[in-house]
């Protein structure tokens, strides 16, 4: 055996070689394989054939004239194969290659190779680049390459269909190819956008991937920022996939600042994250059943179906379970707020001024969605709602959200907002009816108001258009009405004005301090709160105002100025004359003291309306009183 092996390295040819070599290759692939540099021949330990500068030509019309160019590849042979005519590889190793892989607007790859047909002189099977007609191997054809090692270089990912252009570099990678028809087995690392990630990946049939037919595929990849498996069937390459796909990871803000994405977040947001789900893709279709996502403290499930079309349609069912958006909301700086959320009443409240800023809804043309979300449990900023459902439709810029129903402030309610934003202005239509809510910390939570006590009934119909806040403020039109019964106002005691008897029989208005700000420390209780706001452009006027009190009876009428964040209310309280209070059958006194509520919406005052004509109508309705009493007295 020695002998031969001497009288072989005697007789073997480094260019008989590489030229067995090329032919095998140009006979597998349909191209040509080149080296352009140095070529050695070594025979111990094995005999190992190394070509520098080799260039793999790309498939015709491709960007680049070369596949694939490598610094260096060395071949170790079988020395069997030597004898036996035939050659056959034991393992590849690839130093430094650059690599590019196509994908043409057709769909077709350059990995998608023209062969031999091996039966008219070897003829190459010649296939068109801008057709999508599919190569085929020749059906006893096969190739065992045994190991591949890569050791550097760079793998380019153009994708002329989505004209998108991706790079991985610092490859690491070994790869064992026992047959076409066995599995393909991947190991090692790659370093895309400065980042590594292990890599494991599977085919169980190169054949059928080659030939463009349905094959399965494993891989994980694993890295610092992230984790990625995936197992499933590729039914056709770029068009069919179906399998199951987890991602995991630490950290969403790590992963988007990786991506170039600033996000600003609390600490204890947008921290771990995982999802699991079965995925299908099909006809420009994904679809997302079994989806199982956690984010944080948070946990998801549900379904999806998105349509990749201009523009992009959306269908999806989630259930949020318990939602707390408060972790992902930035940190309020509002001064009014803070002194709300601490009791500091003595804290200056500043003008409420309207953002002129343009607001752009054009986004709603990018997406028609049809999505149904619900959750058990709802926290948004203060606001505390139960178990919820709304839907979200979205068709030409036009978006319609329903919810369905909630549960909260011991209540429940539901409404509608329509947003069109297919042309400027935009409109907007809202509609919610609201039954045996808890208006305190409904208020407080939803708008920092917190001066209205009771249960009871909210609605609205309002509408309205624009293209900033200010505008949709200005063109406000529609109805708000309420009704609350048990509760009070607080701000002012009414109560306590009717007991100032002796000031207002004497006709001494001024006597009755009103001239005031709204505290805390005075209300006006109520068994009965109502009324309508009509609203016009902004400017929501009643008349209807009317609130039952045991020793008053109050209504009002007025103006509330959005656009000009000011009140003008007039309110009439008169007093219950029976010492039965609620209950008496004669409710009234023949008293009428009129009360302005007036200014900004940072500094209302109330005060009484002691104009000359309305002290000279209580004077003349006191005197009328007594001149009564005083004739039952005297007969």
């Amino acid at each position: 055996m020695a002998l031969l092996v001497v009288a072989a390295t005697q007789l073997i040819s480094t260019e008989d070689i590489v030229k067995q070599v090329s032919i095998k290759v140009e006979e597998s692939t349909g191209r040509a394989l080149s080296i352009d540099g140095d070529k050695e021949l070594s025979f111990f330990p094995s005999l190992s054939l190394v070509l520098n500068d080799v260039r793999f030509a790309n498939a015709k019309n491709g960007s680049s004239a070369d596949m694939a160019t490598l610094e260096q590849l060395n071949i170790h042979i079988p020395w069997l194969s030597i004898f036996s005519g035939e050659l056959n590889i034991d393992k590849f190793v690839i130093v430094n290659p650059d690599i590019l892989l196509e994908t043409y607007t057709s769909g077709k790859t350059n990995w998608q190779f023209d062969f031999a047909t091996h039966n008219v002189n070897k003829e190459v099977t010649k296939q068109s680049d801008d057709k999508a007609t599919e190569a085929a191997l020749p059906e006893n054809f096969d190739i065992s390459l045994g190991q591949v090692e890569i050791q550097g270089g760079k793998l380019t990912i153009i994708d002329n269909q989505n004209k998108t252009t991706q790079a991985i570099d610092q490859l690491s990678l070994a790869v064992l190819l026992p047959s076409l028809k066995e599995p393909l087995h991947i190991s090692g690392s790659v370093r895309y956008m400065e980042k590594v990630f292990e890599l494991e990946s599977s085919i169980t049939t190169p054949a059928k991937a080659i030939n463009n037919q349905p094959f399965n595929v494993k891989l994980a990849l694993l890295s610092a920022l992230g984790n990625v498996n995936y197992e499933g069937e590729i039914k056709q390459q770029g068009q069919d996939i179906a399998g199951k796909l987890t991602i995991s990871g630490d950290s969403v803000k790590t992963l988007l600042q990786w991506q170039n994405i600033q996000l600003k977040a609390k600490e204890e947001a947008f921290n771990r994250f995982s999802l699991e789900t079965s995925m299908h893709f099909a006809n420009n279709k994904l679809t997302l059943n079994d989806i199982s996502v956690e984010l944080d403290k948070l946990a998801f499930i549900g379904s999806s179906a998105i349509t990749l079309s201009e523009p992009l349609t959306v269908n999806a069912n989630i259930d949020l379970g318990i939602l707390d958006l408060n972790p992902y909301l930035p940190e309020s700086t509002s001064t009014e707020q803070a002194s709300v959320k601490t009791g500091d009443t003595d804290a200056k409240s500043e003008p409420l001024v309207w953002d002129d800023s343009e607001i752009d809804l054009s986004a709603l043309g990018l997406i028609n969605a049809d999505i149904t979300i619900q959750s058990r449990q709802l926290l948004v900023q203060d606001i505390k709602l139960g178990k919820n459902k709304l839907t979200v439709k979205t068709h030409n810029s036009i978006a319609n959200i329903n919810l369905v129903y909630f549960q909260g402030y011991e209540g429940q309610g539901s409404g509608t907002i329509d947003v069109v934003a297919n042309k400027k202005p935009y409109k907007i239509i809202t509609k919610f009816d609201l039954a045996k809510i808890n208006a305190e910390p409904l208020l407080t939570d939803a708008v920092g108001f917190d001066k209205l006590l009771g249960k009871g009934q909210l609605a609205w119909n309002l509408t309205t258009q624009g293209v900033s806040q200010r505008d949709f403020i200005n063109h406000l039109n529609g109805e708000l009405s309420f009704s609350f019964i048990d509760g009070a106002v607080k701000g002012v005691n009414l109560a306590a004005i009717a007991k100032s008897a002796s000031s207002i029989m004497s006709g001494n208005l001024s006597a009755v301090s009103l001239d005031s700000d709204f505290s805390n420390a005075e209300k006006t209780d109520f068994a009965a709160l109502t009324g309508t706001f009509n609203v016009n452009n902004g400017v929501g006027s009643t008349n209807n105002i009317s609130l039952d009190n045991p020793f008053v009876r109050v209504s009002g009428t007025g103006d509330v100025d959005l656009p000009n964040t000011e009140v003008n209310m007039q309110i009439i309280t008169e007093m219950v004359a029976s010492a039965q209070g609620q209950a008496a059958e004669d409710t009234s006194s023949g008293v009428k003291i009129p009360i302005k509520i007036s200014g900004p919406f940072h500094d209302v005052k109330v005060r009484p309306d002691v104009s000359a004509k309305a002290k000279e109508k209580v004077k003349e309705k006191v005197k009328e009183k007594v001149q009564d009493k005083l004739k039952k007295l005297l007969g």
